[in-house]
Protein backbone atom coordinates (compact mmCIF):
# COMPACT_ATOMS: atom_id res chain seq x y z
CA UNK A 1 0.00 0.00 0.00
CA UNK A 2 0.92 2.98 -0.35
CA UNK A 3 0.68 5.90 1.76
CA UNK A 4 0.72 9.74 2.30
CA UNK A 5 1.23 11.13 5.68
CA UNK A 6 0.88 15.25 5.92
CA UNK A 7 2.84 16.34 8.74
CA UNK A 8 4.86 13.35 9.33
CA UNK A 9 7.83 15.28 10.56
CA UNK A 10 6.42 16.13 13.33
CA UNK A 11 6.06 14.79 16.57
CA UNK A 12 3.82 11.74 15.65
CA UNK A 13 4.93 11.58 12.10
CA UNK A 14 8.89 10.45 13.39
CA UNK A 15 7.47 7.42 15.61
CA UNK A 16 4.93 6.63 13.05
CA UNK A 17 6.82 6.83 9.63
CA UNK A 18 9.58 4.04 10.57
CA UNK A 19 6.64 1.97 11.35
CA UNK A 20 4.89 2.15 8.31
CA UNK A 21 7.98 1.54 6.17
CA UNK A 22 9.19 -1.30 8.70
CA UNK A 23 5.66 -2.80 7.63
CA UNK A 24 6.58 -2.88 4.12
CA UNK A 25 4.10 0.63 3.06
CA UNK A 26 5.68 2.82 0.54
CA UNK A 27 5.10 6.18 2.10
CA UNK A 28 5.46 9.54 1.27
CA UNK A 29 5.62 12.43 3.59
CA UNK A 30 4.58 16.17 3.10
CA UNK A 31 5.33 18.47 6.20
CA UNK A 32 6.60 22.36 6.28
CA UNK A 33 9.46 21.15 8.49
CA UNK A 34 9.39 24.49 10.27
CA UNK A 35 9.31 23.02 13.54
CA UNK A 36 12.41 21.54 12.61
CA UNK A 37 15.05 24.13 12.04
CA UNK A 38 17.94 21.71 12.46
CA UNK A 39 16.79 19.73 9.67
CA UNK A 40 16.56 21.63 6.04
CA UNK A 41 16.28 18.89 3.89
CA UNK A 42 14.85 14.92 4.83
CA UNK A 43 14.25 13.99 8.06
CA UNK A 44 14.10 10.30 6.99
CA UNK A 45 17.68 10.53 5.10
CA UNK A 46 17.90 6.68 6.36
CA UNK A 47 14.62 5.31 5.20
CA UNK A 48 13.23 4.52 1.68
CA UNK A 49 10.89 7.53 2.38
CA UNK A 50 9.86 10.28 -0.41
CA UNK A 51 9.89 13.65 1.36
CA UNK A 52 8.19 16.64 0.05
CA UNK A 53 8.53 20.55 1.84
CA UNK A 54 5.25 21.98 1.65
CA UNK A 55 1.50 22.79 2.97
CA UNK A 56 -1.29 21.05 3.05
CA UNK A 57 -3.57 24.37 1.92
CA UNK A 58 -1.43 25.17 -1.26
CA UNK A 59 0.40 22.04 -2.54
CA UNK A 60 0.27 20.84 -5.80
CA UNK A 61 -2.64 18.26 -5.50
CA UNK A 62 -1.01 15.79 -8.03
CA UNK A 63 1.39 14.69 -5.93
CA UNK A 64 -1.46 12.60 -4.04
CA UNK A 65 -1.54 10.45 -7.24
CA UNK A 66 -0.91 7.24 -6.72
CA UNK A 67 -1.82 6.41 -2.99
CA UNK A 68 -4.19 4.43 -1.52
CA UNK A 69 -4.44 6.09 2.07
CA UNK A 70 -3.86 9.58 3.73
CA UNK A 71 -3.00 9.82 7.26
CA UNK A 72 -3.45 13.28 8.35
CA UNK A 73 -1.50 14.36 10.87
CA UNK A 74 -1.07 18.28 10.03
CA UNK A 75 -2.02 20.59 12.49
CA UNK A 76 -1.39 23.03 15.30
CA UNK A 77 -0.86 20.30 18.13
CA UNK A 78 -2.54 21.41 20.83
CA UNK A 79 -4.73 23.93 22.71
CA UNK A 80 -2.23 26.55 23.97
CA UNK A 81 -0.49 26.69 20.67
CA UNK A 82 -4.16 26.97 19.00
CA UNK A 83 -5.00 30.05 21.00
CA UNK A 84 -1.86 32.07 20.27
CA UNK A 85 -3.87 32.41 16.75
CA UNK A 86 -6.79 30.96 16.22
CA UNK A 87 -7.33 32.32 12.94
CA UNK A 88 -4.47 30.58 11.78
CA UNK A 89 -5.17 27.30 13.58
CA UNK A 90 -8.93 26.73 11.69
CA UNK A 91 -6.72 27.56 8.56
CA UNK A 92 -4.67 24.85 8.97
CA UNK A 93 -6.87 22.50 11.17
CA UNK A 94 -10.01 22.46 9.45
CA UNK A 95 -9.87 24.08 6.38
CA UNK A 96 -6.35 22.65 5.44
CA UNK A 97 -7.34 19.23 6.26
CA UNK A 98 -10.19 19.40 4.89
CA UNK A 99 -8.84 20.30 1.76
CA UNK A 100 -6.60 16.95 1.78
CA UNK A 101 -9.71 15.22 2.31
CA UNK A 102 -11.87 16.30 -0.61
CA UNK A 103 -8.22 15.59 -2.61
CA UNK A 104 -8.06 12.16 -1.74
CA UNK A 105 -11.81 11.26 -2.20
CA UNK A 106 -11.80 13.62 -5.86
CA UNK A 107 -8.24 11.70 -6.86
CA UNK A 108 -9.46 8.17 -5.68
CA UNK A 109 -7.33 7.55 -2.92
CA UNK A 110 -9.22 5.02 -0.89
CA UNK A 111 -8.57 5.42 3.08
CA UNK A 112 -8.08 8.70 5.03
CA UNK A 113 -7.57 9.10 8.38
CA UNK A 114 -7.33 12.57 10.54
CA UNK A 115 -6.12 12.65 13.70
CA UNK A 116 -8.16 14.37 16.35
CA UNK A 117 -8.13 14.44 20.16
CA UNK A 118 -10.60 13.67 23.22
CA UNK A 119 -9.60 17.27 24.08
CA UNK A 120 -13.35 17.55 21.96
CA UNK A 121 -15.57 16.17 24.90
CA UNK A 122 -13.95 19.49 27.26
CA UNK A 123 -13.82 18.77 30.81
CA UNK A 124 -17.02 16.52 32.32
CA UNK A 125 -17.00 14.72 35.47
CA UNK A 126 -18.52 10.93 33.16
CA UNK A 127 -16.10 9.04 31.44
CA UNK A 128 -16.59 10.11 27.32
CA UNK A 129 -16.98 7.59 24.80
CA UNK A 130 -17.67 8.25 21.40
CA UNK A 131 -21.50 8.92 21.74
CA UNK A 132 -20.56 11.35 24.11
CA UNK A 133 -21.54 14.91 23.16
CA UNK A 134 -18.15 16.65 22.52
CA UNK A 135 -18.12 20.13 24.56
CA UNK A 136 -14.85 22.04 22.60
CA UNK A 137 -13.45 24.68 24.69
CA UNK A 138 -10.86 25.92 22.85
CA UNK A 139 -10.07 27.11 18.75
CA UNK A 140 -7.77 23.70 18.64
CA UNK A 141 -11.08 21.70 20.09
CA UNK A 142 -13.46 23.12 17.90
CA UNK A 143 -11.65 22.97 14.79
CA UNK A 144 -11.06 19.01 15.61
CA UNK A 145 -14.82 18.49 16.23
CA UNK A 146 -15.49 20.14 12.84
CA UNK A 147 -13.05 18.43 11.05
CA UNK A 148 -14.33 14.89 12.23
CA UNK A 149 -17.93 16.01 10.55
CA UNK A 150 -16.94 17.48 7.40
CA UNK A 151 -14.77 14.46 6.53
CA UNK A 152 -17.34 11.34 7.74
CA UNK A 153 -19.96 13.34 5.66
CA UNK A 154 -17.79 12.32 2.51
CA UNK A 155 -17.76 8.51 3.68
CA UNK A 156 -19.19 6.39 0.38
CA UNK A 157 -18.75 3.08 -0.92
CA UNK A 158 -15.38 3.86 -2.71
CA UNK A 159 -14.57 6.48 -0.06
CA UNK A 160 -13.36 5.02 3.82
CA UNK A 161 -12.53 8.05 6.45
CA UNK A 162 -11.91 7.62 10.16
CA UNK A 163 -11.49 9.80 12.86
CA UNK A 164 -8.77 8.82 15.79
CA UNK A 165 -9.12 11.05 18.56
CA UNK A 166 -6.21 10.50 20.65
CA UNK A 167 -5.44 10.79 24.43
CA UNK A 168 -2.75 13.39 25.28
CA UNK A 169 0.76 11.90 23.54
CA UNK A 170 3.51 11.15 25.86
CA UNK A 171 7.19 9.14 25.13
CA UNK A 172 10.14 9.65 23.22
CA UNK A 173 10.10 10.91 19.69
CA UNK A 174 13.05 11.95 17.64
CA UNK A 175 10.82 15.13 17.37
CA UNK A 176 10.44 15.33 20.62
CA UNK A 177 8.03 17.56 22.56
CA UNK A 178 8.62 18.77 25.90
CA UNK A 179 5.62 20.91 26.43
CA UNK A 180 3.12 18.09 27.11
CA UNK A 181 2.35 17.07 30.90
CA UNK A 182 4.87 13.40 31.14
CA UNK A 183 7.50 14.16 28.84
CA UNK A 184 7.55 17.94 30.71
CA UNK A 185 7.36 16.03 33.96
CA UNK A 186 9.92 13.73 33.62
CA UNK A 187 12.44 16.10 31.89
CA UNK A 188 12.71 18.47 34.72
CA UNK A 189 12.61 16.07 37.05
CA UNK A 190 15.78 14.14 35.74
CA UNK A 191 17.16 17.97 34.90
CA UNK A 192 16.12 20.19 37.55
CA UNK A 193 15.07 17.20 40.30
CA UNK A 194 11.81 18.69 40.53
CA UNK A 195 8.48 18.07 39.07
CA UNK A 196 5.75 21.39 39.06
CA UNK A 197 2.50 20.42 39.42
CA UNK A 198 -1.15 22.55 39.38
CA UNK A 199 -2.55 22.21 42.46
CA UNK A 200 -4.44 20.54 44.16
CA UNK A 201 -3.44 17.26 41.54
CA UNK A 202 -6.41 15.53 41.85
CA UNK A 203 -7.57 15.90 37.64
CA UNK A 204 -7.88 12.92 35.49
CA UNK A 205 -6.24 13.43 31.98
CA UNK A 206 -5.75 10.48 29.68
CA UNK A 207 -2.45 9.67 28.12
CA UNK A 208 -1.44 6.92 25.31
CA UNK A 209 2.56 6.78 24.11
CA UNK A 210 3.41 8.20 21.04
CA UNK A 211 4.04 4.31 19.86
CA UNK A 212 0.91 3.29 20.63
CA UNK A 213 -0.83 6.32 18.28
CA UNK A 214 1.78 4.50 15.76
CA UNK A 215 -0.18 1.13 16.10
CA UNK A 216 -3.44 2.38 15.99
CA UNK A 217 -3.01 4.18 12.75
CA UNK A 218 -1.60 0.74 11.78
CA UNK A 219 -4.32 -1.29 12.93
CA UNK A 220 -6.65 1.19 11.32
CA UNK A 221 -5.06 0.59 7.91
CA UNK A 222 -4.85 -3.05 8.51
CA UNK A 223 -8.66 -3.32 9.33
CA UNK A 224 -11.44 -4.10 6.95
CA UNK A 225 -12.57 -0.91 5.54
CA UNK A 226 -16.48 -1.25 6.75
CA UNK A 227 -15.08 -1.95 10.36
CA UNK A 228 -13.30 1.83 10.09
CA UNK A 229 -15.24 3.69 7.44
CA UNK A 230 -16.94 6.65 8.95
CA UNK A 231 -15.89 5.66 11.93
CA UNK A 232 -14.61 7.52 14.61
CA UNK A 233 -12.37 5.87 17.39
CA UNK A 234 -10.87 7.17 21.39
CA UNK A 235 -7.26 6.05 21.19
CA UNK A 236 -5.79 5.12 24.62
CA UNK A 237 -6.42 2.85 27.52
CA UNK A 238 -8.45 3.34 30.56
CA UNK A 239 -5.64 2.19 32.82
CA UNK A 240 -3.95 5.29 31.23
CA UNK A 241 -6.71 7.91 32.62
CA UNK A 242 -4.61 8.72 35.78
CA UNK A 243 -4.55 11.45 38.39
CA UNK A 244 -1.93 14.40 38.19
CA UNK A 245 -0.76 13.85 41.54
CA UNK A 246 -0.29 10.12 40.64
CA UNK A 247 1.40 11.05 37.47
CA UNK A 248 3.84 13.22 39.84
CA UNK A 249 4.35 10.13 42.00
CA UNK A 250 5.31 7.72 39.21
CA UNK A 251 7.59 10.34 37.73
CA UNK A 252 9.40 11.22 41.25
CA UNK A 253 9.67 7.55 41.49
CA UNK A 254 10.99 6.19 38.58
CA UNK A 255 13.42 8.92 38.34
CA UNK A 256 14.61 8.84 41.86
CA UNK A 257 14.24 12.41 42.95
CA UNK A 258 11.61 11.74 45.94
CA UNK A 259 8.83 13.69 46.75
CA UNK A 260 9.88 16.66 45.27
CA UNK A 261 6.74 18.32 43.81
CA UNK A 262 6.15 21.88 43.12
CA UNK A 263 3.11 23.12 44.01
CA UNK A 264 1.68 26.32 41.64
CA UNK A 265 -1.75 28.48 40.73
CA UNK A 266 -4.73 27.69 41.96
CA UNK A 267 -6.60 24.53 42.70
CA UNK A 268 -7.98 23.36 39.39
CA UNK A 269 -11.02 20.82 39.64
CA UNK A 270 -11.33 20.22 35.40
CA UNK A 271 -10.93 16.17 34.62
CA UNK A 272 -11.83 14.14 31.77
CA UNK A 273 -11.40 10.70 31.53
CA UNK A 274 -11.88 8.54 27.96
CA UNK A 275 -13.70 5.39 27.64
CA UNK A 276 -11.47 3.31 25.19
CA UNK A 277 -13.91 -0.07 24.97
CA UNK A 278 -15.11 1.06 21.34
CA UNK A 279 -11.68 0.82 19.51
CA UNK A 280 -10.48 -2.60 21.56
CA UNK A 281 -13.66 -4.17 20.56
CA UNK A 282 -13.78 -3.42 17.59
CA UNK A 283 -10.31 -3.61 16.21
CA UNK A 284 -8.70 -5.77 19.08
CA UNK A 285 -6.20 -2.54 19.43
CA UNK A 286 -4.63 -2.82 22.94
CA UNK A 287 -2.04 -0.33 24.38
CA UNK A 288 1.51 -1.94 24.49
CA UNK A 289 3.33 0.80 27.20
CA UNK A 290 2.29 2.22 30.12
CA UNK A 291 3.29 5.76 32.11
CA UNK A 292 6.19 4.14 33.85
CA UNK A 293 7.62 2.87 30.78
CA UNK A 294 7.19 5.53 29.24
CA UNK A 295 8.99 7.84 32.14
CA UNK A 296 12.03 5.98 31.89
CA UNK A 297 12.79 5.61 28.02
CA UNK A 298 12.81 9.34 28.09
CA UNK A 299 15.27 9.51 31.38
CA UNK A 300 17.12 7.37 29.46
CA UNK A 301 17.42 9.55 25.99
CA UNK A 302 18.62 12.34 28.64
CA UNK A 303 20.89 10.40 30.62
CA UNK A 304 23.13 8.96 27.43
CA UNK A 305 22.88 12.46 25.99
CA UNK A 306 20.27 11.81 22.99
CA UNK A 307 17.86 13.72 24.29
CA UNK A 308 18.44 17.83 24.69
CA UNK A 309 16.91 20.91 25.32
CA UNK A 310 15.91 22.54 22.17
CA UNK A 311 13.58 26.03 21.75
CA UNK A 312 11.81 24.10 19.06
CA UNK A 313 11.12 21.42 21.71
CA UNK A 314 8.14 23.60 23.48
CA UNK A 315 5.66 24.12 21.00
CA UNK A 316 4.21 27.33 22.57
CA UNK A 317 6.98 29.19 22.73
CA UNK A 318 8.60 28.41 19.46
CA UNK A 319 5.30 29.71 18.13
CA UNK A 320 5.53 32.69 19.71
CA UNK A 321 8.89 33.81 18.65
CA UNK A 322 7.89 33.03 15.24
CA UNK A 323 5.24 34.73 15.48
CA UNK A 324 7.10 37.81 17.19
CA UNK A 325 9.67 37.68 14.44
CA UNK A 326 7.85 37.87 11.43
CA UNK A 327 6.01 41.39 13.31
CA UNK A 328 9.66 42.80 13.33
CA UNK A 329 10.25 42.01 9.83
CA UNK A 330 6.90 43.06 8.63
CA UNK A 331 7.66 46.66 10.91
CA UNK A 332 10.53 47.36 9.54
CA UNK A 333 9.46 46.17 5.59
CA UNK A 334 11.98 43.02 5.73
CA UNK A 335 10.66 39.60 3.92
CA UNK A 336 10.98 36.11 5.56
CA UNK A 337 10.08 34.88 2.63
CA UNK A 338 8.06 32.10 3.85
CA UNK A 339 5.15 31.80 6.05
CA UNK A 340 5.20 31.56 9.79
CA UNK A 341 2.23 29.87 10.13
Amino acid sequence: MKIFVTGGAGYIGRVLVPKLVERGYKVTVLDRNFLNPMEIENPFPHLDVKFIKDDIRYFDPNILRGNEAIVDLAALSNDPSGELDPIRTWDINFVGRSRVCRLAKKLGIGRYIVSSSTSVYGFREEVSDESTPPNPLTTYAEANVAIEKDILFLKDKNFAPTALRFATAFGYSPRMRLDIAINAMTFNAVKFKRVRLMKDGQQYRPFVHVIDISNAVDTVLSADQGKVSGEVFNVGSENLNVKLIDLAHIVTRVTGIGDSIEWYGDPDKRSYRGSFEKIRTKLGYKTTMDIEKGVREIKEKIDDGTLEDRPEYHTVEYYKKLLEAKQIMDKYGYSMNTRVL
